[in-house]
């Protein structure tokens, strides 16, 4: 089932690729020389060397990209992880980031392969940069040969990726394009695959339980009130659940909904 939570990390990791996309096609002409500080543009801007400029901008842009896509997969973590799709709250208050992916990874019973690793690994080299000084966050041994070993595959599915190399940059904490751009498509994978895992609402009590753990019920129940007071309930409640829960619908109609 889609959760409100697929689409919130879909649009906001959208948005972060195509502002690294942009900005790496901008640096490009920096780089070459043939972009100067517009006369209007009031900031100060004047490189010795553009193309090094370029580079260690770029350079910064990859680096905030993991930062930006890591935080919107672990929100979505967060919130898968304490809503019904989980039989029990898997978050608790000491668990660090890394913890909470893996113990959603678990409930799921997916595979500790590249598909998984990639994402832990963004999450791991998030906090590497946030933490430059403090943070020996990583993949375990096992975990890394597991990564390696999956090699073939991933330079299949993903650009010509190579799992040795991705690492080699992390411990130096210097990622390319190409290890930032493929460890998001992961992600996005990533997070597709467990939407897929999530079932759909069988009862009356699990479609109220979803509503309410994402704080729609009340919202719902105004709504209820006020397009009855039009005599347009069906069609007040309808618009309201496919603006902000969609996959929910069929199912609130079928267990929850009754005519007046």
């Amino acid at each position: 089932m889609q959760t409100p939570a697929l689409a919130a990390f879909l649009k906001e990791t959208g948005k972060v690729v195509h502002f690294l996309n942009t900005i790496a096609v901008g640096l490009s002409s920096v780089e070459t020389g043939v972009v100067v500080r517009p006369s209007g543009l009031d900031v100060s801007w004047n490189p010795s060397n553009p193309q090094s400029s370029g580079r260690q901008a770029r350079a910064f842009t990859q680096r905030a990209t993991i930062v930006f896509v890591a935080e919107e997969f672990c929100e979505y973590v967060l919130c898968i992880s304490t809503s019904p799709a989980c039989s029990e709250q898997l978050v608790h208050l000491k668990q660090d980031r890394a913890s909470r992916v893996t113990s959603l990874n678990k409930h799921f019973s997916l595979d500790e392969d590249y598909s998984f690793l990639g994402p832990l690994l963004l999450v791991h080299w998030r906090n590497r940069i946030v933490h430059p000084r403090r943070s020996n966050a990583g993949l375990t041994k096992a975990q890394r040969s597991s990564f390696i070993h999956d090699s073939e595959i991933v330079k299949a599915k993903y650009k010509n990726l190579d799992p040795a190399i991705t690492l080699a940059h992390f411990d130096e904490n210097r990622p390319s394009l190409k290890d930032v751009s493929s460890l998001v498509s992961m992600t996005i994978n990533y997070v597709k695959g467990i939407e897929a895992r999530i079932p759909e609402p069988t009862s009356r009590d699990e479609v109220i339980a979803w509503l309410t753990s994402l704080g729609l019920a009340e919202k719902l129940d105004r709504v209820k009130r006020e397009s009855q007071a039009k005599g347009k309930r069906r069609v007040g409640e309808q618009t309201f659940l496919n603006t902000h829960f969609p996959a929910i619908a069929e199912h609130y109609f079928r267990f929850c909904f009754e005519e007046a």
